[in-house]
C-alpha cells in the first residue's frame, strides 16, 4: 500500500505532510501516491526530495505515483523532475 499524499498541499500544510512522509518512509514506504493532490506548490516538491533523501539513506528505493500535470510543471520549471519524481 502507498502512502496517500493528501489533496493539499502548500506552505501552511508542508510540515505535517513532511512529517507524516518521514514516518511512512522510516516504517518502509516504498510508494508516495499523489492521486489526491488537487493543490500543491513548491513545498511539495521539497517534501518529496527529502523523503527520497529518507529512503536513500535506508537503503530503500521510492516511486512516486500519479503526479499531478501541474506538479511535473512546477518541477520541470525548478529541473528537480527526475530527483522529485523520478
Amino acid at each position: 500500500m502507498a502512502f496517500a499524499v493528501p489533496s493539499r498541499v502548500l506552505l501552511d500544510d508542508a510540515a505535517g505532510v513532511m512529517q507524516t512522509g518521514e514516518t511512512a518512509v522510516a516504517a518502509g514506504e516504498s510508494q508516495i501516491d499523489l492521486a489526491a493532490v488537487t493543490q500543491s506548490d513548491s513545498s511539495l516538491l521539497a517534501c518529496l526530495l527529502a523523503w527520497r533523501r529518507a529512503a536513500q539513506a535506508a537503503g530503500k528505493s521510492l516511486s512516486v505515483l500519479n503526479p499531478p500535470a501541474s506538479l511535473r510543471g512546477l518541477a520541470s520549471l525548478y529541473g528537480v523532475e527526475a530527483l522529485a519524481l523520478g
